[in-house]
């Protein structure tokens, strides 16, 4: 529920820099064995659809990067210009 509140936030505006930051950094993710399969799964079919840059997207895109390397995913917030994302996100980790 947390990413669905956090992902509405990001400007439509940002959704197709976001997403693209997201996946390369999932994708270079070190720790991709923490990434659970059904997430894999949902994020491949949003992929397939070119629905990565949709809300919806940004959400699986957000959950699998936090639990991935959340320190990644809050520093491209930060690059993205988003400090209410960070405080956000850096909420969810506690």
């Amino acid at each position: 529920m947390a990413m669905e509140k956090i992902a509405r936030k990001i400007p439509l505006s940002l959704w197709n820099e976001a997403s693209e930051k997201l996946i390369d950094a999932i994708l270079n993710s070190p720790n991709a064995g923490k990434m659970p399969s059904d997430l894999a799964k949902t994020i491949l079919y949003y992929w397939q659809r070119d629905q990565l840059a949709t809300e919806v997207g940004l959400q699986r895109l957000l959950e699998a990067s936090m639990i991935l390397d959340p320190e990644k995913a809050i520093s491209l917030m930060e690059e993205l210009g988003l400090p209410e994302i960070v405080v956000m996100l850096r909420e969810t980790q506690s």
